[in-house]
């Protein structure tokens, strides 16, 4: 009897605290926050006669995202060990042959990461709402023409370009992916921990401008790691296009420094890529094949009745060549190039801008990866998820995003987070050279709305019709 007595009042507690939880969990708001639907009053698509092809103008985002292979994790706080050296030996040369010799010790430095937490909302929709429309005037039958994901490795892969036109739930969806994309295209490059909100809701991982750096330090001591610094130079705020200092010269220099590094180190062949914004690279790109073709020749003919000179011709050639296959010749080294939108740009009045350009080490000895992405692997809490029966979470991309559905009735709402991290795990083997001054004849659209140079117009909720009846 006792044990019944227990047992009831603990039941009883037990409904008492989900009931609570009940209470305070956060549900959609009880009305509709979005058009409601692609082809209803108000929809969108909703204009009579219509085109069928419906043809994008959205700039998305690009950049090296793409070209990382991605690992799923479910460590929070990992360790990357390194050898940075060895130690002076200590002690003195033996007198005979079996006295003790001087002795030294290896030295070791770990590196960490960090995940960080983004998650966009659908807005909310009421689902008898959103198969209406308007009249028969109306067309459906829409077909997309352009992209609107950039990064199609990056994105939530739930989400379909070719549906956003037909089912108004994916619309939003897609919405998601957009805003997600724009958002970790950036943290790749600019992302800091010091932008973290105090309830961690959103975090950032830290991007390479902070990897790509000096001052490694062990993530256990914090000792200094020298051996781990990448190589990084300033250009000063001197014009690109200049000689002095030349653009030619910095980029040789940290090239062979870092190609040095991993000779000297065992770690090659590395694969390299040259990253920068677009605008840097058109103008690079112009420079390039006539300084680095006469690289020190001008100035080592001073004095001297010898004569230079230059195939104009060959220099467009190879201006050409380079746009065209996305590649720049280094100390006889070819190297891939990518062009960013989330690296960080400034603008320094009058069609000028200042950004950096970096070299990011890829692979090393036996194509073992060395940039990579990690993510939060949502599908190793599967056994958990199953004790939820009845609920609309679900997981996509081998658990790189998680999805949950708030209901309220007969509305909705779908959330979708990521944690995701950039991993160096050599920083060594990475460079950048900061503040070079550039001047495009014109600046490129960019897919950020904060940006001055995005562009878009439009509507996102159409007037509804005007309507007489009697009853009216």
């Amino acid at each position: 009897m006792e044990d019944l007595q227990l047992d009831a009042k603990l039941l009883e507690q037990l409904a008492q605290a989900f009931g609570k939880m009940a209470k305070d969990l956060k549900t959609p708001a009880s009305t509709a926050t979005g058009p409601g639907s692609l082809y209803g009053s108000g929809g969108i698509f909703s204009t009579p006669g219509l085109e069928p092809d419906i043809i994008t103008a959205y700039v998305r985002p690009h950049g090296i995202l793409t070209d990382l292979p991605r690992f799923p994790s479910v460590m929070e706080n990992p360790r990357f060990g390194t050898i940075t050296g060895f130690t002076a030996t200590t002690g003195s040369e033996p007198t005979d042959p079996c006295d003790d010799a001087p002795a030294g010790y290896m030295k070791g430095c770990n590196l960490t990461a960090q995940f960080g937490r983004v998650a966009r909302d659908t807005q909310t929709i009421e689902w008898d709402k959103v198969m209406l429309q308007l009249h028969r005037g109306i067309s459906t039958d829409l077909a997309l023409r352009g992209r609107l994901l950039g990064m199609p490795s990056i994105g939530p892969g739930a989400i379909s370009e070719g549906q956003v036109l037909n089912i108004y739930t994916m619309s939003e969806m897609v919405t998601v992916g957009v805003n997600l994309e724009r958002t970790l295209s950036r943290h790749a490059w600019q992302g800091t921990p010091a932008n973290n909100t105090a309830g961690g809701g959103y975090k950032e991982f830290p991007g390479l401008d902070n990897q790509v750096a000096t001052g490694q330090v062990d993530a256990d001591t914090g000792v200094t790691c020298d051996a781990l610094d990448s190589d990084v130079k300033n250009f000063g705020g001197n014009n690109i296009e200049g000689t002095s200092p030349s653009i030619v010269e910095y980029l040789s220099m940290l090239e062979y420094y870092l190609f040095y590094n991993a000779e000297r180190m065992g770690l090659d062949p590395v694969t390299w890529v040259v990253c920068m914004t677009a605008g840097m690279w058109e103008v690079l790109s112009e420079v390039w094949p006539c300084q680095y073709n006469t690289n020190r020749c001008a100035s080592s003919m001073l004095g001297s009745s010898s004569q230079l000179i230059v195939d104009g011709r060959q220099n467009v050639a190879d201006r050409d060549a380079m746009r065209a296959g996305m590649y720049i010749d280094i100390n006889g080294r070819r190297h891939r190039v990518i062009t960013d939108t989330g690296i960080n740009e400034d603008s320094i009045g009058f069609g000028t801008y200042q950004s950096s350009i970096y070299m990011i080490p890829l692979t090393i000895t036996g194509g073992w990866p060395v940039t990579y992405l990690e993510h939060v692997n949502y599908a190793a809490g599967a056994s958990d998820m199953a004790l939820l029966r009845g609920t609309e979470q679900f997981w996509t991309d081998g658990g790189m995003y998680s999805w949950a559905v708030e209901y309220e009735k007969w509305c909705y709402k779908l959330s979708c987070k990521t944690e995701q991290r950039v991993v160096l795990r050599t920083p060594q083997l990475a460079g950048r050279i900061d503040d070079i001054l550039y001047e495009p004849l014109q600046h490129l659209r960019e897919p950020y709305p904060d940006s001055p140079y995005n562009e878009d117009g439009g509507v996102s909720l159409r007037s509804p019709e005007s309507l007489n009846a009697a009853w009216l």
